[in-house]
């Protein structure tokens, strides 16, 4: 049974302390930061690394916004580094552009204090959301609960600091882990063309309540 344990993190590890970051992490977080600074801008980029490849018409069509502020923030994304432009179509005798994430929008516990709290409680509640979706959908699809190929658990921990501690880089592990699998299978599916399984990989690890564990 799979595990859900306690714990988010807002997104990737902590420099180790006296570890200066190089130029590019330095101009990379602040360009991360600053793109997760508007809300708007921070659904389009979450969108575009859940989805690979959009246009702003479908972004617009998918987030109920009006196409030109979706454009206008696409652009400042790309200006930002955090988009990029793959490749273009004719659309009603227009050219429409389409856009991928150059990276996983990734907030750091640093750059998660630097937001603004309106951003960062949205970021915080969309990441659940979407984790319980994930959820819904593959019930739908008789997926989860339907073949053994599945983890859930949950794990009451009563942890000190040191421990706590201890478990948010633990779970990054795993997380970087994953990413290292994804990467390699995208290499072995460009050779074998075989087909991808859409698959959700959600660390959760978090203070709760001593009642809670009553639950």
């Amino acid at each position: 049974m799979p595990k859900r344990t306690k714990g988010m993190r807002p997104g990737g590890k902590e420099a180790p302390a006296g570890r200066p970051r190089s130029g590019r992490r330095d101009r990379a977080t602040t360009n991360r930061v600053t793109a997760m600074s508007h809300p708007l801008r921070a659904r389009i980029l979450r969108l575009l690394s859940d989805r690979d490849v959009m246009s702003p018409a479908q972004l617009s069509r998918e987030l109920q916004a009006e196409l030109s502020d979706v454009s206008y923030h696409v652009r400042a994304l790309e200006k930002l580094e955090c988009a990029e432009e793959v490749f273009t179509r004719p659309s009603r005798g227009a050219m429409e552009h389409f856009y991928r994430a150059t990276e996983r929008s990734l907030i750091d516990a640093d750059e998660f204090e630097e937001l603004d709290p309106v951003v960062a409680e949205d970021l915080v509640c969309q990441a659940i959301q979407r984790i319980l979706d994930d959820f819904v959908d593959s019930r739908k699809a008789e997926m989860v609960g339907y073949d053994k190929h599945f983890h859930i658990s949950r794990t009451p921990l009563i942890l000190d600091p040191e421990g706590y501690e201890e478990g948010m880089q633990a779970v990054e592990r795993c997380r970087l882990e994953m990413s290292k699998i994804e990467s390699r299978s995208v290499e072995r599916r460009a050779e074998s063309g075989a087909p991808g399984i859409s698959t959700a990989a959600d660390f959760l690890f978090f203070k709760v309540p001593g009642a809670s564990f009553d639950n």
